[in-house]
């Protein structure tokens, strides 16, 4: 009897112990697919912002073509035949919103995470910029019988130096985050 309680105590204790090694093996398996999924998280959102700088390069170059014959205007007294020739370009941050809501957020990086956070709330400030002197200068268009064009020259200007500001801001930080992380 005692030899049949010792070995009904062995093989509860044999079970156990398979029972944790398998959720042990388990929880070792998940923690390296996360791990997986979060590099190619971080590789997903440096391509996003190289495709990203790409796309405000050519904008900030545009703009500031754009800017130069708004300068000249801006000289003129009346500006006869102002047309508007903004270059703006929707920049990507699905990556970035994916990647806050995966599982395998908590096994990034943090000081990564942390530039990546600076990075879009720069492009987001970038963005309601651009998005608020186009709603302003709509209306303004709507308006057009109302309004001067020398007004609408000196606003646009304003706004446009206000956004390749933004530009050259975001540019910077873009360059900085793909030179620390694009390896």
């Amino acid at each position: 009897m005692k030899k049949q309680l010792w070995q009904i105590v062995f093989e509860f204790l044999s079970i156990v112990f398979a029972v944790l090694l398998a959720l042990g093996l388990n929880s070792y398996k998940q923690n390296l697919d996360l791990k997986k999924e979060s590099e190619v998280l971080s590789a997903k959102i440096i391509q996003e912002c190289a495709k990203n700088l790409e796309k405000l390069d050519t904008v900030i170059t545009q703009n500031r073509d754009f800017k130069t014959y708004l300068d000249s205007l801006r000289e003129l007294s009346d500006p006869d035949g102002f047309s508007f020739n903004f270059s703006n370009d929707l920049l990507s941050s699905s990556a970035w919103k994916f990647t806050q809501v995966s599982r395998s957020f908590q096994l990034m990086d943090q000081e990564f995470l942390d530039d990546a956070t600076e990075l879009y709330e720069v492009q987001n400030y970038y963005m309601n910029i651009s998005n608020q002197m186009f709603q302003n200068l709509g209306e303004m268009l709507m308006e057009i019988d109302r309004t001067p064009p020398k007004i609408m020259v000196v606003t646009s200007h304003y706004y446009l130096s206000n956004i390749l500001d933004a530009a050259s801001q975001l540019q910077t930080t873009y360059r900085d985050f793909l030179n620390k992380y694009n390896k």
